[in-house]
C-alpha cells in the first residue's frame, strides 16, 4: 500500500496570530507544519494538524478553525483563551 505525505501551509492570518501570542507572552516555540494524507486509488484521506509545543504541552490547529486542541482531539479551548491556557500552565 503506498501513503502519500505532503505538507499543508499555515493560514497567514492563523500564523500571525500564534506569532504575536507567543511574542507577547516572551515564549520561543517552533510552529511544526501539518501534514496531507493520502492513499492513492482511494478516498481516504487524513489532515494531521499543525501543532505547536510548548512546556511539554503539544497545542493542535487547523487552518479555519477557531479552536486550538490539546494534546489530542478531544480537548479544545478557543483560539482567544490560548493566551490564557499558556500563562497558566507556563510552568
Amino acid at each position: 500500500m503506498q501513503i502519500i505525505k505532503g505538507k499543508l501551509d499555515i493560514d497567514e492570518v492563523l500564523e500571525k496570530r500564534i506569532k504575536n501570542t507567543l511574542k507577547f507572552l516572551n515564549i520561543k516555540s517552533k510552529i511544526i507544519k501539518g501534514n496531507i494524507i493520502h492513499i492513492p486509488k482511494t478516498n481516504i484521506a487524513y489532515i494531521e494538524p499543525h501543532k505547536l509545543e510548548i512546556n511539554e504541552i503539544t497545542y493542535l490547529f487547523f487552518n479555519e478553525c477557531e479552536n486550538i486542541y490539546i494534546n489530542t482531539l478531544e480537548k479544545f479551548i478557543p483560539f482567544n483563551e490560548l493566551e490564557t491556557y499558556i500563562k497558566k500552565h507556563k510552568n
